[in-house]
This record gives structure tokens, sequence and C-alpha cells, in this order.
């Protein structure tokens, strides 16, 4: 269980403090998806990357199966981000010298070298995502959604107990991208994991089992339809 409690985040300016995050309260049970609406510059983002262990709050604690958070020192919170979280990104962040199996390999390495069992893993879920035949291409060699679906492989690959997507429809068209969101939330519901996903789009959201948006600092649940049709130019 993924649980956020009265976190606030500010930051100091001249002019004074300028809170980002104010109280926000989340629970999120595994095998439930969650998506986090809101303005640009409303935190979001800032959220994610606390809820992510890539930032620390002001105050108020996060913890993840029980562990708090705050306990952890950067040696505890990297072995956090390695072998319980997933992050997925609008940029997709594949490494261009490295092919398609290999990117979806470097999460292993903070194990060790890959076993044959993490190869085979990797190259069965690269074939699930429609992958199979790109493996030993080059991410320049791929179409936009392809590089996307790699990431989404790359980040699920170590079985995280939580996948952290920000805008992974971001860059996509309107195909690509609700192919990606299928296949992320098949696979988080295969693998049981919890799935919080920061995203403009009504479409995404409301393929979520829950829709909160960040009004002022504060998270406020809010209603999305589930039949809305995908379109890149719709933002909330």
């Amino acid at each position: 269980m993924l649980v956020a409690e009265d976190v606030c985040k500010s930051y100091s300016t001249p002019s004074g403090p300028l809170v980002v995050l104010e109280d926000v309260n989340l629970i999120v049970k595994p095998g439930q998806s969650v998506a986090i609406m809101g303005p640009s510059g409303s935190g979001k983002s800032t959220l994610l990357n606390i809820l992510g262990a890539l930032d620390r709050p002001t105050s108020g604690r996060v913890s993840l199966e029980g562990v708090d958070y705050a306990h952890l020192d950067d040696k505890g919170l990297a072995k956090l981000r390695n072998q319980q979280l997933g992050f997925l990104f609008q940029e997709h962040h594949l490494l261009p010298q490295c092919t398609v199996l290999e990117n979806v390999l470097i999460p292993f390495l903070a194990f060790g070298r890959p076993s044959p069992a993490d190869v085979a893993r990797a190259k069965a879920l690269l074939e699930r995502v429609g992958l199979a035949d790109r493996m030993n291409h080059f991410p320049g060699e791929l179409s936009g959604g392809e590089r996307q679906r790699a990431a989404l492989v790359r980040a699920l690959v170590v079985r995280p107990k939580v996948l952290l997507a920000d805008e992974p429809t971001g860059n996509l068209d309107a195909e690509s991208a609700s192919q990606v969101v299928r296949l992320m939330l098949d696979l988080q519901k295969e693998l049981g994991s919890i799935l919080v996903v920061v995203t403009h789009s009504p479409y995404v959201a409301g393929c979520m089992g829950q829709v909160f948006e960040l009004r002022r600092g504060t998270l406020v649940q809010k209603e999305i339809r589930s039949d809305t049709s995908f379109d890149p130019n719709v933002r909330l």
C-alpha cells in the first residue's frame, strides 16, 4: 500500500515561501490505479517525485508497504527506487547507443549482471507489447509509440510494487496513446501493482480507477467519464 499523509512541499523565494503542496493525503492499494490532474504548475510532478522517492516533502510522510521514506538514507532510497518503483515519463529516456533489449535490461544492473531468467522475462514482455521484432533495434529506429512501449517494459521488468507515470502519452498520437494506456493497465493488473498517473488527458484519467485534481496544493476527488474519447488537443 502506498500512503501519503499530510504531505506539504514549499520552496524558499525572495518574497517568502512558495507553497506547492499542502496537506496532501492519498492511499492507493495494490492493484489500484489513480490519475492526478491539474493545470500546469499545480504540483502534479512534484507530488509524483515525492511518491517516487525522488524528492522529499517539507513535512508529512510517505510510506510503501509500511516503510516510511523518511527512515531511509540515500542508499536506502536508491534501493527502494531500483527494486520497488517503476517510472514512465513523457520522454522515453532510452539510451540511444543501446538496443531495445539492452535498454530494458538496465534495471537489472542494480542487482548485478542480468540472469538468463531476467533476459527471458525482458524478451517475453517485449513480445507482449508487440516489439518482438524490434529487440535488436536502436531507439532511433523506432516510432514514438514503439519507444514508449519499450520504456514501459523497462519500468515493469523488475516487477515493481508501484508504477509512476508522468504524462506517459504527452508526446504520442491518439492511436499510439490508446495502445500505451491499454498495455500499461493490462500489465499493471497482471502484476497487481499500484499505478499512479499524472496526466492532462481526460481520456487517460477516465481509464483509471480513481481520479484526483490538485487544487491550490490539495488533492480533490474528481469525476471523469470513462468513455471519453482520446483527443491530444484536449487538456483539463
